[in-house]
């Protein structure tokens, strides 16, 4: 009955209302970086450093602002050695200034046995913690020889503390828990430590026994100790201890332990933790450090899944004097390039699809790859004999990098043209993909085109070609997506009866019933059909921008009076119409990633040169009036590609 009623008073405790001031951060600030530690330096500089995804050095950086540390650059400042201690599982480093010099606190485990994880420090005397020489100054003893990690020091009323995670070597419960000693050197405690925390409560417990990260922060005569527990998986959340600034600290009677997280999985944003804290450049604001997934299934072992992103907001201030951390806040996406990408072998990219690569966690881009720099090709020869391009984002769709080219295998050979792909995933983890194929690279439009089903396990490479019977031998740019009853749909472009939209079903993404003409009203090509926000959503490219219509059934079709990009945007690659694109629906957000020809406007715009055949890629964002859609292109397009 007691700890329903303490954990009833912490209830309304947290739904008191915080007055603070608010900062909006460019979530998330680093990717792939867990266990992250800053520390505003009096110098004006935030200096920042985490855990790496390979476990195998230390690297810092500095910014002048939090949202610049992901630009920033990252300097390893040491690696692991080869053998012995410090050679695996490098984890959770720390940089502290004390008496003039500076201090690295992290976790690592022998090659020889990765779980003896023990406590070690660096130690530089510059100015600047990049530059200089870092010294390693041993493992920093507990005194007791168990699994240890996750150091953090601080000062209070002049004297310096040590806190830390280990197991307790005297049980063989395995679990983890938070220590605390007094410091005689930066570099080694003195006295007996005690234990603050051990795991007790069942949200402590999940997976694993782990209470584990501890930070400090000082503020209204009190200290604060957060920690982290459970699983590193979504489970993952972070409690909180309190004790008085008058007390001793190395008391356990002095620190009440809050009986429920303080911070927790919401919002897009799972298992948040292992955090560190700083403040405004001003230090009028206290700011919460942490790391968290934008996805909660994980495949195999969380630990290595290096998608634990460095994440920051601010910490809110009850009237008793305690923080409230509140929820983690959702990501609101970074500001997309504009143009979003231009392919750099033809400048050419147009027919965009996007899909998520699990294997490697970032987004892949197929596209047409047009030869539009090729010089000396007659007619429109430059419009075939093209290879599907691939790009990919690491920052949720902002910025894409050039990868090369999928690699296709055809019965139709090396000469075959190769237009707009679509691209699914099937149920048992193969890749579907529905290219469209013209034998050979002609100078006019007057020959046959079919649509072709291959099939990958890598999304790299692609085989198992098989020709798809359709209502014609003109058939082009299918679109496919999965039915709610079970099943698949495709729509495409019959040039045969005047360009319209047909469609056909399969029950397996192989076997393929054609159904006949779906939309007439007007010609059209690319289709994209899409749910959202309870409808089905179909984009045709009509030439003078992006027609849509809608359905409830995915059979019936409205159209609205608008097109979409007919009137020419005023961004970079962005003054013409826009043509043939993909929808990407992320959470409740859904974007629309288009083409257009830049050179296409103005008093050249009906000329045939290389400027008028170049293409590059555009985004933005999808907006729902009642039943239509719009776009706001000249709007800048914070963009976040959601994995779930």
């Amino acid at each position: 009955m007691k700890a329903v009623l303490r954990a009833l008073a912490w209830a309304l405790f947290c739904f008191s209302v915080p007055a603070f001031a608010q900062v909006v951060f460019d979530n998330p600030l680093v990717r792939q970086r867990a266990d992250p530690h800053v520390t505003l330096h009096t110098d004006g500089w935030y200096y920042f450093t985490a855990t790496v995804p390979e476990y195998d050095r230390i690297e810092l950086r500095r910014a002048r602002s939090l949202d610049a540390l992901g630009s920033a650059d990252a300097q390893a400042v040491w690696r692991k050695h080869a053998s012995g201690p410090m050679s695996a599982h490098i984890w959770a480093p720390e940089l502290h200034h004390i008496d003039g010099k500076w201090y690295l606190y992290f976790t690592a485990g022998r090659a020889d046995a990765i779980w003896d994880i023990r406590l070690y420090v660096l130690e530089n005397s510059a100015a600047n913690p990049l530059e200089g020489s870092w010294t390693e100054r041993g493992q920093l003893k507990t005194g007791r020889e168990s699994f240890s990690l996750d150091a953090t020091t601080f000062v209070h009323a002049g004297q310096r503390y040590l806190a830390w995670t280990q197991s307790a070597p005297e049980t063989t419960r395995k679990a983890t828990n938070i220590y605390l000693a007094r410091m005689d050197t930066p570099t080694s405690i003195e006295g007996k430590p005690v234990l603050l925390s051990t795991p007790q409560y069942a949200w402590e417990q999940v997976k694993h026994e782990v209470n584990e990260a501890p930070a400090v922060l000082q503020k209204n005569g009190k200290v604060f100790l957060t920690y982290s527990a459970s699983a590193t998986d979504a489970n993952y959340a972070m409690g909180m201890l309190t004790a008085a600034a008058g007390a001793n600290l190395l008391d356990p009677a002095a620190w009440r332990k809050a009986p429920a997280p303080v911070f927790a999985s919401a919002n897009g944003q799972y298992g948040p933790g292992h955090n560190s804290f700083t403040t405004t450049p001003d230090g009028k604001t206290d700011i919460l450090v942490y790391h968290a997934r934008n996805y909660r299934d994980i495949l195999g072992d969380p630990l290595k899944n290096p998608d634990r992103a460095t994440r920051a907001q601010t910490v809110a201030w009850r009237a008793d004097g305690t923080p409230d951390f509140g929820q983690p806040v959702p990501d609101r996406g970074r500001v997309a390039s504009k143009p979003l990408f231009r392919d750099p072998v033809f400048d050419g990219a147009a027919d965009p699809v996007i899909v998520r690569n699990p294997m490697r966690g970032t987004w892949w881009m197929f596209y047409t790859n047009r030869r539009a720099t090729a010089p000396n090709l007659p007619g429109v020869a430059w419009v075939h004999g093209t290879r599907i391009g691939i790009a990919e984002s690491r920052d949720d769709g902002a910025s894409w990098a050039y990868l090369g080219t999928a690699d296709i295998t055809l019965p139709q050979g090396q000469d075959a043209t190769h237009w707009a792909p679509d691209i699914v995933r099937a149920d048992d983890g193969a890749w579907h993909m529905f290219l469209t194929v013209v034998p050979g690279v002609f100078t006019d439009w007057q020959h046959p085109r079919q649509i072709v089903h291959l099939t990958s396990t890598d999304l790299r490479t692609w085989g198992n070609a098989q020709d798809i019977k359709l209502a014609s031998d003109r058939v082009i740019d299918a679109g496919v997506a999965r039915l709610p009853g079970g099943g698949w749909r495709m729509w495409y472009n019959n040039e045969r009866d005047r360009k319209s939209i047909y469609y056909a079903d399969s029950p397996d993404l192989v076997t393929w019933t054609d159904r006949g003409r779906v939309v007439a009203d007007q010609a059209g090509e690319g289709p994209k059909v899409f749910q959202w926000r309870g409808a089905w959503w179909m984009i045709t490219d009509v030439w003078r921008g992006l027609a849509v219509y809608r359905s409830p059934d995915a059979m019936t079709w409205t159209r609205q009076q608008d097109n979409l990009l007919e009137q020419p945007g005023q961004g970079a690659g962005d003054g013409v119409i826009g043509g043939h694109c993909d929808v990407v629906v992320s959470g409740d957000r859904a974007y629309v990633v288009y083409f257009t020809h830049p050179g296409r406007s103005g008093a050249d715009a009906k000329k045939d040169g290389m400027e008028q055949r170049r293409s590059v890629l555009q985004v933005t964002q999808l907006f729902q009036d009642g039943e239509t859609l719009r776009v706001e292109r000249d709007t800048p397009t914070r963009i976040l590609l959601r994995a779930d």
